[in-house]
C-alpha cells in the first residue's frame, strides 16, 4: 500500500512537471510569434521610409492575431553630413499563458508584458541621381 502511495506521488510530480514544461513551451512560442511579427511589420515600414514614398505613416496602429502593435517611424538628419538616421519602433502588449495570481487579471492568463522592438539605419542624403552618367 505505502509503494502504491509513493508511486502515485512520482508520477504526480511528474505530470506537474510535464504540464509546467508545455506551459513554458506554449508561452515562448506565443511571444516568438509575437517578436516575429513586429519585425515583419518593422522591416516594412523601414523599407517604406527608404523608398522615400511620401505614403508612409510616421505613426500607426495595426492588430495582427489578436495584439496591437504601434509602430512609430523616425527620420533625422545628422547635422554636417549627408546622413539622414532612420528609426522604426514596435511596441506591443504580450500576454502571458500562465494562470494569474491576481483575481480577474486579463481573465486569468496571466501578467501583461510591454514587449517594444527597434531597428535603426542610416542611409545617404544624396539624391538618386547624382552621379549617374549618361552613355
Amino acid at each position: 500500500m505505502i509503494e502504491a502511495l509513493i508511486a502515485a506521488a512520482v508520477l504526480g510530480v511528474g505530470l506537474a512537471a510535464a504540464t509546467r514544461l508545455t506551459v513554458h513551451t506554449l508561452q515562448t512560442a506565443h511571444d516568438t510569434r509575437q517578436h516575429t511579427i513586429a519585425l515583419a511589420l518593422a522591416l516594412d515600414a523601414m523599407d517604406c521610409l527608404q523608398s522615400g514614398s511620401t505614403a508612409c505613416s510616421l505613426q500607426s496602429s495595426i492588430v495582427v492575431l489578436g495584439t496591437t502593435y504601434s509602430l512609430k517611424s523616425q527620420l533625422q538628419a545628422r547635422p554636417g553630413l549627408a546622413l539622414v538616421d532612420l528609426q522604426v519602433r514596435v511596441q506591443w502588449t504580450a500576454v502571458g499563458f500562465g494562470v494569474s495570481s491576481v483575481p480577474d487579471d486579463n481573465a486569468g492568463h496571466g501578467p501583461l508584458r510591454s514587449s517594444e522592438l527597434v531597428i535603426y539605419t542610416s542611409q545617404d542624403a544624396v539624391p538618386t541621381w547624382v552621379g549617374v552618367s549618361s552613355p
